[in-house]
């Protein structure tokens, strides 16, 4: 197998089980692909205020990254997004905290790569 092959092989989406506690599940957390990332991030960013919207990050996290831990199905689609919202807030965080960090995304990425992650405001209160 040639380097190229081998790179477009591997298997490089971090994942994990995480137990959200508020809804008395375990869910299977993966990390977003490159694609799914750069569509975060321009979804996320407003354009009006140049600031990231979390109301939007938050949301789009979860349907990325959360997945059911028998199957490795998504369990959320985008039609889901208004209904995730409305559930717990230190669920969603949980869970978003931890799709950041397996996807590269917060405080602990920016500290080992340098500037150009999004970061989330409370990363060091995350609750993963």
């Amino acid at each position: 197998m040639n380097l190229r092959d081998k790179i477009l092989a591997a298997q490089d989406i971090p994942s994990e089980t995480l137990t959200v506690k508020e809804w008395d599940v375990t869910v299977l957390v993966k990390g977003m692909s490159a694609g799914e990332r750069i569509t975060l991030m321009q979804n996320a960013y407003d354009q009006t205020t140049q600031q990231v919207n979390m109301a939007a990050v938050y949301p789009d996290v979860v349907v990325a990254c959360v997945h059911d831990p028998d199957t490795g199905e998504a369990l959320f689609t985008t039609a889901d997004k208004d209904a995730l919202m409305s559930k717990s807030s230190a669920a969603i965080e949980s869970i978003a905290a931890v799709g950041l960090r397996l996807s590269g995304i917060g405080a602990e990425s920016e500290d080992e790569a340098g500037k150009g992650s999004l970061s989330t405001p409370s990363d060091d209160s995350s609750s993963s």
